[in-house]
């Protein structure tokens, strides 16, 4: 596949050797503990920086970028920051976060690929590659290439995308893109509107008039049969989201920083063998990031902090 498209002159002769296999191993199937959660359930994970089309699935997420909606996707919590500077809130708004239950391994592939052709327009002018044969190399790394191995044994994920793969964040942005923009078209023939919406891969954070709060999460939950949403409101005026709590003053949001229970404080090890400028620049990237996020009053504190 890789050869053709080199012949076909859509990849340079360095891109071709980039994206070929000489070595591969199947992905491995792990599971990494949410220690936030109760009973410790285990996240699946599927190691897959050995696979054969490893390299090819990067270079396709790379033009799938393009389609991604710069409008309803935030990179960091310091960009978010800046989006909600202007927001000036009413007294039935009310901040709230939507999450996806699950969503890599829900995302309905079909629905992907469709969702993808949709933008083709968009899309061609980021490759050169024929749409027929993206068509075909985007069914290679969704669906041939989805099989995990675990125990020994080889399995074929039968639906929906494992976490691992270079490819599912984002699909899953396209997928959510999609199912985001639909609902607000028929929320607002019905007279709703987000004040503000946002998201960052599976997580939604909006802000919304609260009486019009079920039948904006009973639209997303009927938007696909394996896609659910669960909601989490604003309590004492604030929200996690991210890493800061967004906080409700008056009729203008501030921001904190925020950290889970279960956080250690841990970074990285000063006598470690890492370059001594990476663990300097981990800790100065880090303080630049808080300091930017904390409003004025809650400066003194994460200073100690």
């Amino acid at each position: 596949m890789v050869s053709d498209l080199h012949k076909e002159n859509h990849i340079s002769k360095t891109e071709k050797f980039r994206l070929m296999c000489n070595a591969a191993e199947a992905p491995e199937l792990y599971g990494l503990p949410k220690i936030h959660k109760k009973d410790l359930p285990l996240r699946p994970i599927s190691s897959s920086t050995q696979v054969p089309c490893y390299n090819l699935s990067r270079y396709i997420g790379k033009i799938l970028r393009h389609i991604i909606s710069p409008h309803l996707n935030v990179k960091n919590s310091m960009q978010l920051k800046e989006k909600l500077n202007d927001i000036s809130l009413d007294e039935d708004d009310i901040l709230v976060s939507f999450d996806v239950v699950s969503l890599f391994t829900n995302i309905p592939i079909h629905l992907a690929i469709k969702n993808i052709l949709d933008k083709w327009e968009t899309l061609q002018q980021h490759t050169t590659i024929p749409k027929r044969r993206f068509l075909g190399l985007l069914q290679f790394c969704l669906i041939d290439n989805n099989y995990f191995k675990y125990d020994e044994k080889i399995y074929h994920q039968t639906y929906g995308m494992p976490m691992g793969n270079p490819l599912s964040p984002t699909i899953a942005d396209i997928v959510l893109d999609t199912l985001l923009n639909n609902i607000s078209t028929e929320l607002k023939e019905k007279g709703i509107e987000f004040k503000f919406i946002c998201k960052y891969v599976d997580d939604i954070f909006a802000i919304l008039d609260k009486k019009h709060l079920d039948t904006t999460l009973r639209l997303l939950n009927s938007y696909h049969n394996k896609i659910k949403f669960t909601v989490e409101m604003e309590e004492n005026n604030q929200i996690p989201y991210l890493d800061m709590k967004i906080i409700r003053d008056d009729t203008k949001i501030i921001t904190d920083w925020y950290t889970k229970p279960t956080a250690s404080g841990r970074m990285i090890n000063y006598y470690s063998t890492q370059p001594k400028n990476m663990k300097i620049n981990t800790a100065n990237n880090l303080i630049k990031k808080v300091f930017y996020i904390s409003d004025e009053k809650y400066m003194t504190k994460n200073t100690k902090k």
